[in-house]
């Protein structure tokens, strides 16, 4: 696996619980944290 450390980050939409869509660009210039998670069910 090729390490990314200090590249841009590939631009994506991601949609939340209540079917809203989270554009990374809508946080530009802000710190963000994003968690993936498996579901198991």
């Amino acid at each position: 696996m090729k390490d990314l450390s200090g590249q841009q980050a590939f631009p994506f939409v991601l949609k939340d619980t209540a079917e809203g869509e989270h554009c990374l660009e809508e946080y530009r210039g802000s710190w963000l944290l994003l968690m993936f998670h498996r579901h198991l069910g």
